[in-house]
């Protein structure tokens, strides 16, 4: 028989059927008050519906997105025992932030419009993402939900402060919230943003995340990262200036090596990762890779060596050119 804690224990390198999987509880939105920056953060929270404490994993979303990115993923690495915050960030479109000045707010809108192939109007999302706000807005979003969890702050509902390990958390992120999680991962940056920046994360995993030469990431940035890290791109995943999939796993490629792992999926494009199992094309792969994802949260958060075996083997068994490929360092 196939119970909840047998699937939580299985070996993570296999997609488990949806039908089989063990329950989730989601928060679908809670309102989560900053009161230092006067500041509503719209956050979904999936979490495993079984008694904990489990490891946290604290999710940012891409640029101009909101709490719904990632659903997918954050859904299946509960069900593999991991609670997944998803705060929304003031440059969200879906959420709008009213403490976001209206110029910013503006930008946001139009370059993101003119990036999907919109009437052009306004600056090139290239130089909006440069604007120190957005930056500061989600180191402050993180820092303020980090001492929520840390502290089990009575402003998490009672189910969710029940469940959550404060001692065992990772970052993740999409896009833009990639580039957070390799800034939070020891990343450096030119100019430096102003201290304290949020820490004691014990992994990381960078889903189309960035390499040098934008957004204060130098030649050198990333020679120091030690922390475990997961990156993830695709065969058609380009930048917004036209980058290469290469450009993407310049952290991968140049951070200290050990407990480094590396994703590349072949045809998949910047909004292809989260894609579900029913998809025809994407699904099966994009299973696999949550699968790999949540191996990763296993060995780094819970403490299970047979998460590094599990990624291990997949990378040993993988070449260029199959449907994912791993590497590793």
């Amino acid at each position: 028989m196939i119970t909840r804690r047998r699937l939580l224990q299985a070996a993570p390198a296999l997609a488990v059927p949806a039908d089989l999987q063990p329950p989730v509880r989601t928060l679908e939105r809670i309102d989560l008050v900053d009161p230092a920056r006067g500041r509503t953060i719209a956050t979904r929270i999936h979490m495993p519906a079984g008694a904990g404490p489990w490891p946290v994993v604290l999710f940012s979303h891409g640029f101009g997105g909101s709490l719904s990115a990632f659903g997918e993923a954050g859904r299946y690495w509960a069900t593999r025992g991991v609670v997944v915050i998803h705060p929304t960030h003031t440059d969200s479109v879906q959420v709008p932030d009213p403490t976001l000045p209206p110029a910013d707010s503006l930008a946001v809108r139009q370059a993101l419009a003119a990036a999907m192939g919109g009437r052009p109007g306004g600056p090139p999302l290239t130089e909006v993402m440069e604007r120190p706000v957005f930056l500061r807005s989600r180191l402050a979003d993180i820092g303020f939900l980090l001492g929520l969890v840390r502290k089990r702050d009575d402003r998490l509902p009672a189910a969710v402060r029940a469940r959550i390990d404060p001692t065992r958390i990772g970052m993740a992120g999409h896009s833009f919230g990639a580039y957070l999680t390799l800034v939070l991962c020891g990343a450096r940056l030119s100019p430096e943003p102003p201290p304290p920046l949020p820490s004691g994360f014990r992994s990381g995993l960078a889903i189309s995340g960035q390499g040098s030469g934008r957004l204060g990431l130098r030649p050198g940035a990333f020679d120091r990262m030690s922390l475990p890290l997961f990156s993830v791109t695709g065969s058609r995943d380009f930048g917004a200036a036209g980058e290469t999939p290469d450009w993407r796993l310049e952290a991968f490629n140049r951070a200290l090596p050990g407990r480094k792992y590396a994703a590349v999926l072949d045809g998949f494009r910047h909004g292809d990762f989260d894609a579900p199992e029913s998809d025809p094309v994407l699904g099966r792969t994009a299973s696999r890779l949550r699968a790999l994802q949540s191996a990763f949260w296993r060995a780094t958060l819970a403490g299970d060596a047979s998460g590094w075996t599990d990624l291990d083997r997949a990378a040993g068994a993988s070449r260029p050119g199959y449907p994912m490929e791993i590497r590793r360092r």
